[in-house]
């Protein structure tokens, strides 16, 4: 799985020169490389690989708009009496109509998205924007007195939209959201908050319902990886608050409302009245999102793109053909 990635960045890396190259643009992207571990924590079927990045470097794809390699920036929260920065990584034209919002999985950061950064170099008029959850990655983590929940996210997300995002006004301006797994149902649930200044959801191996047992197997993973690692030291290799990881465990993490039946957890509420456009893609072999799943999501949403990610589990990854088709749906 690892050297699939390295692999994959560097075809990407590849694409990425060539079209830079043939448009005649001034451009030293940034080396993006995969340090290889072979102690990397497995939770969920996700790799966690150490991506190492060069201090990134202003270019420029024209005289008239300025476009940027990707780099870290922070956004503050305010949380009651203290404030908390929410991390963000940004690339691509500044001024752009096209843009991406990454939202990563439930122990993921934003270095999940790099491959996306880098495929989207290539385009004009496009910016990504991927982000640490609170307790993640260089995001602040909660006080002691705080707790990790699906309704922090969100509203971190919503904050972070309305003061760094949609923040001129522009109505030319597309925003598209990827979700990946627990991502993907933010993605749902931000559709509530901002309506048709959503352009489309693109969710990455989550449907609008996930099995009581599939959930049950996630958890049961987690523990197992719990069992033979302490949560300190997993939770320093994952850049991810110990107490995030005790509380994604816990039934208040999911404090959002959703329907239950016995089957499962069902979000179709939350995009009751979203007129936007919805993408799902999906591994063959995932536990998480099945082919029952997708011909439930099909029924619902009679015009939703899918692509279905052969060989691959959960969550689906960022292939050449996954990003031609993130692409596609966005129409740039």
């Amino acid at each position: 799985m690892k050297r699939k990635i390295f692999d994959l960045l560097m075809e990407v890396k590849t694409e990425v020169l060539k079209s830079l190259k043939h448009s005649g643009a001034d451009i030293i992207p940034r080396e993006v490389q995969a340090t290889q571990n072979p102690q990397a924590p497995i939770v969920d079927d996700v790799v966690f690989v150490a991506i190492q990045e060069e201090q990134p470097k202003a270019i420029s794809f024209d005289s008239k708009r300025k476009s940027i390699t990707p780099e870290t920036r922070y956004f503050q929260i305010q949380d009651g009496d203290c404030s908390r920065k929410i991390a963000y990584t940004v690339s691509g034209d500044m001024d752009a109509d096209n843009l991406l919002l990454c939202l990563p999985g439930l122990l993921e950061t934003k270095a999940s998205f790099l491959v996306i950064h880098a495929y989207f170099l290539k385009f004009d008029n496009c910016k990504v924007i991927s982000i640490d959850f609170s307790g993640r990655g260089e995001s602040d983590y909660v006080d002691e007195h705080g707790a990790y929940k699906m309704s922090l996210y969100l509203s971190d997300i919503s904050q972070l939209v309305q003061g760094t995002i949609l923040v001129d006004g522009k109505m030319s301006q597309k925003l598209t959201i990827l979700g990946t797994s627990m991502g993907g149902v933010l993605a749902m649930y931000l559709t509530q908050i901002f309506g048709s200044r959503i352009y489309e959801i693109i969710l990455n191996d989550i449907a609008l319902t996930v099995n009581w047992t599939s959930l049950y197997a996630l958890y049961k993973s987690m523990k197992n990886d719990l069992g033979f690692k302490e949560v300190r030291e997993l939770a320093e290799d994952l850049s991810v608050d110990h107490k995030a990881i005790s509380d994604v465990q816990l039934p208040g993490h999911f404090d959002l409302s959703y329907q239950a039946d016995v089957w499962g957890m069902n979000f179709h509420e939350a995009l009751e009245g979203y007129k936007g456009r919805v993408g799902l893609i999906h591994g063959s072999e995932s536990k998480i999102c099945t082919k029952q799943r997708v011909a439930e999501a099909k029924s619902f949403i009679p015009n939703i793109q899918t692509l279905e990610v052969a060989n691959a589990g959960h969550p689906a990854p960022f292939n050449l053909a996954v990003c031609d088709f993130i692409q596609a749906e966005m129409g740039v």
